[in-house]
């Protein structure tokens, strides 16, 4: 061999690796973390649940995931975001039972779960009452003393991110409070205020709070073409960009458009009642509305003895309602027969039942409604008669006062900020 010959001696394979332009995994995953747009798109498809653990990974994690462009992304790519539970309040005491709807839960954390516990999340020493629920939202208060007085808080509060706000003061004298929020719309949110405009007067008016604006301002005045008194609207529903207010004795609920700020009256179905006569509900009745999958169900249970569940549905593009579903208890009262009670007064069988939340899903089948029955909660799919049960629940109240009716609240996990 020439003396001239060269003798080639092969480069690291690092520099081999960069120059073809391959990387290794753990110097991609290096430039992936270093890049903060990358990041925060990868980080876009986890899970609410892995989201909030990722925040404990670095001081920079926690400042992509709780920075609120991110957070708003993330709520508005995904939305609706699923149901995952359900807050149900305690008729005797203000305590709340959680119901959970995940599946990956197992009996011991449905157990614990469930327990009836007061809410709380700021430093006052009594409990918090949620008023509503909104798209992972909750609207509470609280009456807190001060100076050996008390005055009621108001709070607008996230129990995913356990972050609240405290709404300022203006809602002494309120007819109805609720919380507006569709987060594919706006970030921001909004609490509805229908009340009366004097002391003396038997007019009525509503006021908004906005809480990009951060203040209170009086919108537009109620008219008085309702048939029910104007104080019996006290329970609230936001669906299709409007408020619906109704009461468990209202014969329509008042809705009012929050971008177009009107405000109409919504008849709810007439129940087979005679037409020359419209009885309204009896107290006790069981009620319920809410919406699910972009249209509003609606409820009503007058006959105890009964074994079907009605559910009435209005679509979003429509003013009407009509009688989707008609459910069968009868698999339910064969595998729980607890639920069958001996009215004693009359000697018939009736049955023992609470509706914790009605959930439309992409189809009938998978479509399903959560119930309260003596003891325990469970998810009915009344298409296939099939069920699960979620988690025991105590009924620390009389029957009568229980079954009938009962405040629930969904529990959704939201990165929403409030």
């Amino acid at each position: 061999m020439s003396s001239c010959s060269r003798t080639r001696t092969k480069a690291p394979r690092s520099a081999r690796s960069h120059r073809k332009g391959r990387f290794s995994s753990s110097s991609l995953a290096t430039i992936v973390a270093d890049i903060d747009d990358v990041l925060t798109h990868i980080l876009s498809f986890l899970p609410i649940k892995t989201l909030l653990r990722s925040k404990r990974v670095s001081k920079r994690w926690l400042s992509l995931i709780t920075n609120p462009d991110f957070s708003n992304r993330v709520i508005k790519s995904n939305h609706p975001l699923p149901i995952s539970g359900f807050f149900l309040h305690s008729p005797t005491a203000i305590k709340y039972s959680f119901v959970s709807l995940d599946d990956d839960d197992d009996d011991a954390i449905n157990q614990r779960t469930s327990l009836s516990l007061p809410l709380w999340f700021t430093d006052h020493s009594t409990d918090m009452i949620i008023i509503q629920s909104t798209n992972g939202l909750l609207l509470c208060k609280c009456a807190c003393a001060s100076f050996n007085q008390y005055n009621t808080n108001y709070y607008v509060y996230n129990p995913t991110t356990k972050q609240y706000t405290l709404l300022p003061h203006g809602t002494t004298g309120y007819i109805t409070l609720t919380l507006a929020f569709d987060p594919s719309e706006s970030p921001h949110y909004k609490v509805f205020c229908l009340r009366t405009s004097s002391m003396i007067s038997s007019s009525f008016h509503i006021e908004v709070y906005s809480s990009n604006e951060g203040h209170w301002k009086r919108l537009v005045s109620v008219p008085s073409s309702s048939p029910s008194p104007f104080v019996e609207y006290k329970d609230t529903v936001f669906w299709n960009g409007a408020v619906h207010c109704y009461g468990p004795r209202t014969s329509d609920c008042i809705s009012f458009d929050i971008n177009k700020e009107e405000i109409k009256i919504l008849p709810l179905p007439n129940l087979d009642h005679e037409e020359d006569e419209e009885p309204l509900p009896d107290p006790n009745t069981l009620r319920y509305l809410d919406e699910s999958g972009g249209n509003l169900y609606f409820i009503e249970v007058n006959d105890q003895s009964s074994s079907d569940i009605p559910i009435y549905e209005m679509e979003r593009n429509s003013s009407s309602w009509s009688l989707k579903y008609n459910v069968d208890l009868e698999p339910l009262l064969a595998a729980f027969p607890e639920m069958i009670r001996t009215e004693y007064y009359t000697d018939r069988w009736i049955y023992t039942f609470s509706v914790i939340r009605f959930v439309k899903e992409e189809t009938d089948a998978e479509s399903y409604i959560v119930l309260h029955i003596p003891n325990k909660a469970v998810k009915y799919n009344f298409i296939t008669k099939t069920f699960k049960k979620l988690c025991p629940l105590v009924n620390d109240a009389p029957e009568d006062a229980f079954y009938r009716f009962q405040r629930t609240f969904q529990f959704i996990e939201s990165l929403a900020n409030v």
